[in-house]
């Protein structure tokens, strides 16, 4: 899904960069114009990490475009963490009873449960570096009884995760300028964004064969 994501806003940014730099901009200079202005995409973060709601990406993308790279990443990532936390907590205490029937009745889900069981600290990295939607592996981390130091660690070491789509943002703010990086800085930030690319393609891929291998137990215990 976050790759899928990732693409589409590229190719619209390619094709259509300056119609959504004026869409974003009376946002950005409104933002900018507020002495904790980063506060507000801290909040909405929070908010939207509780499933069905969805949005980071866009979130992240107007952060890269008013705050920059590292500002706009360390904005997004302290978000994401507390709407985590709040969603890790939620989905333990209040969410265990539906979640116990999905691992009953959905085997995909079940499979996934198994492997965070079984695969401890390594494969809640590994998840949560993947495609798969953060505030759903934070709920099958919750209900599958995960330790909350083992997932804040988890959390936190996996956030560059987050890069690649605040930098489509530097992006957008660097097409309607016409300003463009010094040639260090550019190829730091490129070389971030695809091995961050890398990662993601490379954990799905991981988690996707741990998943094939536990579904021979979920199979033979139902």
């Amino acid at each position: 899904v976050a790759v899928v994501v990732l693409t589409v806003l590229t190719i619209l940014i390619a094709v259509e960069h300056k119609q959504i730099e004026d869409w974003l901009r009376p946002a950005a200079n409104w933002m900018r114009s507020l002495k904790f202005g980063w506060l507000i995409p801290v909040a909405i973060l929070f908010v939207i990490s509780f499933p069905p709601l969805f949005g980071h990406e866009i979130v992240a993308v107007l952060c890269g475009n008013v705050w920059g790279l590292w500002e706009g990443f360390g904005i997004v990532a302290l978000g994401t963490l507390l709407g985590e936390v709040g969603n890790f907590y939620a989905f333990r205490y209040m969410c265990r009873a539906r979640a116990e029937k999905l691992e009953r009745d959905v085997w995909w889900y079940a499979c996934l449960a198994r492997t965070v069981r079984e695969g401890g600290f390594i494969i809640a990295i590994v998840a949560r570096l993947s495609a798969i939607p953060g505030h759903f592996t934070t709920a099958v981390f919750a209900t599958a009884g995960m330790n909350i130091f083992v997932f804040l660690v988890a959390a936190i070491l996996s956030s560059p995760k987050q890069f690649a789509t605040v930098y489509v943002g530097v992006i957008l703010e660097e097409s309607a300028s016409s300003t463009q990086p010094d040639t260090k800085s550019r190829i730091i930030s490129d070389t971030v964004l695809g091995i961050s690319i890398f990662i993601t393609i490379a954990a799905g891929w991981y988690i996707n064969k741990k998943m094939k291998a536990a579904r021979i137990f979920v199979v033979r215990e139902r």
